[in-house]
């Protein structure tokens, strides 16, 4: 019986130990959006984003120094995605944030999504954009990237400003994939 026992409970922990650990979530700490232009076929903006780090990420999963690249997306179309942004220093068992830009410059967005985009800042003063990201990942036996998708964020234009846009709300977590 205790033999028994002790084979169970050794079963068990053999089978936990091998299960992955969880990579951890990310939040956004802020997403601003600029409009410089914008119609129904063509966008002119900068999207500025800012991601919190968790403590555990630095060191453990991600490189101390590598490169961050992000996307951002309209109902799950791209709209943009920055140029891959280099970081550099982080401290290992630290919370720290880094921030990622993107701009577009007359950016074709087609009929609907432009139209679609200029209705949400002209009748509902919000619009909500996607984002992904990537990091340099130090771990061993890996792609050597870690991509993180993030839910959608509501962004409130300024009361009486239809061109600068902030984070409305919670804070979006992110999560990887």
């Amino acid at each position: 019986m205790i033999v028994g026992l002790y084979i169970t409970i050794l079963a068990f922990a053999i089978k936990e130990g091998s299960r992955k650990i969880p990579v951890p979530k990310i939040e956004l700490a802020s997403m601003d959006f600029t409009v410089h232009n914008i119609t129904q076929t063509r966008l002119s903006a900068k999207w500025d984003l800012s991601i919190r780090i968790p403590n555990n990420l630095p060191g453990q999963y991600i490189c101390l120094q590598g490169e961050l690249q992000a996307s951002f997306l309209y109902k799950n179309a791209t709209l943009a995605t920055s140029s891959p942004q280099k970081y550099y220093n982080l401290k290992r068992n630290n919370p720290q944030l880094l921030k990622v830009s993107a701009v577009v410059s007359e950016e074709d967005v087609g009929g609907l999504i432009g139209k679609d985009i200029m209705e949400d800042i002209k009748e509902k003063k919000e619009v909500q954009f996607g984002s992904r990201f990537s990091l340099t990942d130090c771990r061993e036996k890996t792609t050597g990237i870690m991509s993180y998708a993030c839910d959608e964020v509501t962004l409130r234009f300024e009361p009486g400003l239809e061109m600068k846009a902030t984070v409305f709300g919670d804070h979006p977590k992110c999560i990887n994939f």
